[in-house]
C-alpha cells in the first residue's frame, strides 16, 4: 500500500512542480523514505515521505537535526524553511520530542497517514496545513485502489517530469527585442525635445488623446501608444515587468502566445483608457507599455491557476499578489491609468485561459 500511494502522491507533487530529491531504493515498493521540494512563496519546503513500517520517528528526529545543521548555511536565501516528514501507515507514533510551531524559520512538521481511514494526525501545536500538501495528500490516498501498479520511481520519474511545463525556446528574443524598441523610441522622443513639460513630443509620437481617436479617427494611437513612456522611470516599469514576466511567458507559453498576449492586452488596456480619458478627461495625454505587461501577468497568473503548474517560480499565489499590490500602488499614486492596467489584465486572461484550457484537454 505503501508503493500505491506513494506512486500517486509523486505524481500530484510532480504537477505542483516539486522536484524529487532522492530515494532510498530504485524500486517504489522497497523504499523505506523518498522526498521532493519546493519554493513557494519564499518558503523552501521539503516533503519527506516515509514508510512507518520500516522507519521510526526517533530516526527521523536524529536524521532532522543534520538536515537543520545544513539548512542553517542556505537559510538567508528564504524567508522560512519548512520539512514535512509524513509517516505513512503503521501505528501512530507517540510524537515524543516533536516541538510546538512558534514561527521558526527553520521548522520540522510531523503528519502521520492512516492508509486504512485516510485520517491525517497532528501533534499539538504543530501546523495542520502548509500551502496544498494536506489536500494532494488526502487525494492520493483517495485515488487509492488494488489496481495500482508498483512503478520503479525512474518509471515515476519520467510519467512525473511531462507534467511539468517545458521552456519552448531557451532565449526570450521578442521580449528583448521590445525593451530595445520601447528604449529607443523613447531615446527618439527625447531627442525631439521631450521633457515633463513638453508633453506635445508624445503626442505627436502616438500617444492616446481622446479627442484625436474619436473626434479625429486617429485609431492608431490605440496601438503606437504601447511603445510610448513618459520618461525613464515609466520606461524602466515596464521594462523591468516584460524582463522578469514577459521572458518566462514567452519561453514556456511559446512566442505566438507571448505576442497575442502583448499585442491584444495592450489594445484592450488602450481601449479601456480611452473610454474612461473620453468621460472623465477627454484632453489628458495617456501612454505606456503596462497595459501588455499587466496582460503578461494576467495571463500568468491565470494559466498556472487552470493548469495547477509553476512557472520559474510563478504560479497563480504570486502573480495574485502583484496584481493586488500593483492596483494599490496605482490607486494610491496620481497620475497612473489603472483602466489601462485593468484592460490589460483581462485580456492577458483571456488569451492565457484560453490557452491553458485547449493545452488541459490536450493533456487528457
Amino acid at each position: 500500500m505503501f508503493a500505491q500511494f506513494s506512486a500517486l502522491l509523486y505524481e500530484l507533487t510532480a504537477n505542483e512542480d516539486y522536484r524529487l530529491i532522492i530515494s532510498d531504493g530504485e524500486n517504489i515498493s522497497g523504499s523505506a523514505e523518498w522526498k521532493v521540494q519546493k519554493v513557494e512563496m519564499a518558503t523552501l519546503i521539503t516533503l519527506h515521505v516515509i514508510d512507518a513500517e520500516k522507519i521510526n520517528l526517533q530516526t527521523i528526529l536524529e536524521y532532522d537535526e543534520g538536515i537543520r545543521v545544513v539548512e542553517e548555511s542556505v537559510s538567508q536565501r528564504f524567508g522560512q524553511i519548512a520539512n514535512v516528514y509524513l509517516f505513512v501507515g503503521g501505528d501512530v507514533p507517540t510524537f515524543e520530542g516533536v516541538e510546538e510551531y512558534f514561527g521558526q524559520q527553520i521548522f520540522s512538521i510531523f503528519w502521520h497517514l492512516n492508509l486504512e481511514t485516510g485520517e491525517i494526525t497532528v501533534p499539538k501545536g504543530q501546523p495542520k496545513k502548509l500551502f496544498n500538501l494536506r489536500e494532494m495528500i488526502s487525494k492520493a490516498r483517495k485515488n487509492m485502489s488494488s489496481e495500482t501498479e508498483e512503478k520503479t520511481f525512474a518509471e515515476i520519474t519520467s510519467r512525473a517530469e511531462n507534467l511539468r511545463p517545458v521552456a519552448k525556446h531557451r532565449y526570450p528574443i521578442i521580449s528583448i527585442a521590445l525593451i530595445l524598441i520601447n528604449a529607443l523610441i523613447l531615446g527618439l522622443m527625447y531627442l525631439e525635445g521631450y521633457t515633463d513639460e513638453n508633453i506635445s513630443v508624445p503626442v505627436r509620437f502616438g500617444a492616446i488623446v481622446s479627442h484625436f481617436v474619436i473626434q479625429n479617427g486617429e485609431w492608431y494611437r490605440l496601438f503606437t501608444a504601447m511603445f510610448l513612456h513618459f520618461g525613464v522611470a515609466h520606461f524602466f516599469s515596464n521594462a523591468v515587468g516584460i524582463l522578469i514576466f514577459g521572458t518566462r511567458l514567452e519561453r514556456y507559453l511559446g512566442r505566438r502566445i507571448f505576442c497575442a498576449v502583448y499585442i491584444f492586452s495592450g489594445l484592450l488596456g488602450s481601449v479601456f483608457s480611452l473610454v474612461h480619458l473620453h468621460f472623465a478627461q477627454p484632453f489628458v495625454v495617456s501612454a505606456g507599455a503596462s497595459g501588455a505587461v499587466y496582460g503578461i501577468v494576467g495571463a500568468i497568473f491565470i494559466y498556472t491557476r487552470i493548469s495547477k503548474r509553476s512557472i520559474e517560480l510563478l504560479n497563480s499565489y504570486v502573480m495574485l499578489i502583484y496584481i493586488g499590490l500593483g492596483f494599490v500602488v496605482g490607486f494610491s499614486i496620481p497620475n497612473i491609468d489603472n483602466f489601462a492596467h485593468l484592460g490589460g489584465l483581462v485580456g492577458g486572461m483571456l488569451i492565457g485561459g484560453i490557452y491553458a484550457v485547449a493545452t488541459k484537454k490536450n493533456d487528457a
